[in-house]
């Protein structure tokens, strides 16, 4: 038997959509199987295998982004961490496009790192390894392609024969198995009132008791106490009741490509098509609302809307700052014709009070020039021997901490080496060698971080008295151009350059009362100089 050369060994664990299918019909968890056939692989080929990256169960396979151990664990291969990686079979590592499969392909060669399976070791620096390990990646994105097709060809068909396709029901609806294959809709004798309710306050044909969105939210809220579909913390929000009053589903029909999924090389989203684009038919399901108020919805909707903003247009110079101090959500700009453009709260349910923007603009300017002149008064003080001989005495007691880290995680790799012979002697099991394997890879991990923590701080120390005296000018340059700025682009590039985040809170009060300016903000300076 082939015997591998002695250093540091992993394996990677993915579950297929196989594996899950079969795991619902009562067969071995997976996870179980494959870490039993790598660790007696490794026995057999005489090393040692110290860490396990295992995905969730329902992680898809077929983009690396979306597999966080994944990227865990090419991250460790470029930095050459290991030097063999046992996988139950390479299709387990890439089954994406031939991007990701380069990336998975390149890590491995350039880190001279072997893929070891029960099938064969491959070293991708062999030419002939290299093409068997590239094909196989090819033929599971071929597979993967292949399946995807078959199940999206099946989806559409059900929706053509009026089934609902989606895993989870609309607010108002409960899923309801039909005899053979499929699924349709069935109204919730709880939620299917709250839907009708909905739509009959949007759509009274009294203006005086018509409701809009920001107001149907805050009733269902605070006096009706309505939970949502998944019990949010935020409750019920404008964009909610927006979705719940467009969808055609609560007239009987059901719709397929409405809102697909686009994915971009880090991030995905999903862009409201236009509806001549998408397949709508009449559903196998029983309507909630009639035609006559849908339609009526959808003419008020339209009726009311507002043009978006012009894409990659700042209008607010807050813009990505703000956030409020009550819920942590985004504070926002609304424009006002009658008087002056406010801050407010995105959430419905927060009880953050508005403010001018010009009063939010000016009380900013004054903490930073408050911020500007204590950071002036330290400099002043800065000449201080003594201050300086502690400074040296913090870093020197940070130094020799880290280097007892560093000794300690000697000793700790030491141990993780030898957990294999433990294992041959009969001395640890499979499941104590695993069990072990994980408490050092912990213990490791934690002292990694305060490695990690000791370095920052050393820096921080370093850092401390430098970042005050660079500080201060550029405080004064923001403040000498934030007035004469033509744009907000211009004050929020501005702001950026300093700032990484600036609270809100404002409990009473409100844009017309007496109370205009009782309101707080913090700001949050990007440069440490405590």
């Amino acid at each position: 038997m082939y015997l591998l050369p002695p250093g540091n060994y992993c394996f990677y664990l993915r579950k297929s959509r196989v594996d899950i299918e079969a795991e619902a019909r009562g067969e071995e968890d997976t996870y179980a199987r494959h870490e039993k056939v790598l660790l007696d692989l490794a026995a057999r080929l005489g090393v040692s295998l110290t860490e396990v990256y295992r995905e969730k169960p329902a992680t898809s396979g077929e983009r690396i982004s979306e597999r966080p151990e994944m990227l865990r664990l090419l991250g460790d291969v470029e930095e050459g961490k290991w030097d063999g990686v046992f996988v139950i079979e390479v299709e387990r590592l890439a089954r994406g496009d031939t991007m990701d499969q380069g990336i998975v392909a390149q890590a491995f060669k350039y880190s001279e790192t072997l893929i070891i399976t029960p099938m064969r070791i491959y070293n991708p620096n062999d030419p002939n390894d290299e093409e068997y390990f590239e094909f196989g990646l090819f033929m599971s994105r071929r597979e993967f392609k292949t399946i995807t097709r078959r199940l999206q060809g099946g989806r559409v068909r059900s929706v053509e024969d009026g089934k609902y396709v989606g895993n989870k029901p609309p607010y108002g609806y409960i899923r309801k198995k039909l005899p053979g294959k499929g699924y349709t809709l069935e109204p919730d004798p709880e939620q299917a009132p709250i839907v009708q309710l909905i739509f009959s306050l949007y759509t009274d044909t009294d203006p005086e008791k018509r409701m809009g969105t920001g107001r149907i939210a805050r009733y269902l809220n605070e006096e009706l106490k309505v939970p949502t579909a998944n019990a949010s913390k935020t409750g019920w929000i404008v964009a909610t009741i927006n979705s719940l009053l467009r969808n055609p589903i609560y007239i009987g029909r059901v719709r397929w490509s409405s809102r697909p999924q686009i994915k971009k090389k880090n991030s995905k989203s999903r862009p409201r098509k236009n509806r001549e684009d998408w397949l709508e038919v009449q559903g196998l399901h029983e309507p909630i609302i009639d035609e006559i108020t849908f339609n009526r919805a959808q003419k008020i909707m339209e009726e009311n809307s507002h043009p978006p903003a012009p894409k990659g247009k700042i209008s607010n110079p807050l813009a990505g700052l703000i956030r409020c101090d009550m819920c942590g959500g985004a504070i926002v700009l609304k424009p006002d014709k009658k008087t002056h453009p406010y801050l407010l709260c995105q959430s419905s349910t927060c009880k953050n009070v508005s403010s001018y923007l010009h009063l939010v603009e000016e009380r900013l300017l004054q903490s930073l020039n408050e911020l500007l002149f204590n950071i002036k008064r330290e400099i002043n003080n800065i000449p201080d021997p003594h201050e300086n001989d502690q400074a040296d005495l913090r870093i020197k007691l940070l130094q020799d901490q880290l280097k007892t880290l560093l000794k300690k995680k000697d000793e700790l790799t030491i141990q993780k080496n030898n957990l294999h012979d433990l294992v041959e002697r009969g001395i640890y099991s499979t499941e104590d060698y695993l069990e072990r394997s994980k408490v050092l890879t912990q213990r490791l991990d934690e002292i990694n971080d305060s490695i990690l923590k000791s370095n920052k701080e050393i820096q921080h120390e370093e850092r401390r008295s430098r970042s005050r005296s660079e500080l201060a000018p550029i405080i004064e340059k923001v403040l000498q151009e934030y007035t004469a700025a033509a744009s907000a682009a211009e004050k929020n590039a501005l702001l950026r350059s300093i700032l990484s985040q600036v609270t809100y809170r404002k409990i009473k009060g409100g844009r017309w009362s007496g109370e205009q300016s009782n309101f707080e903000i913090k700001i949050y300076p990007k440069f440490s100089f405590h």
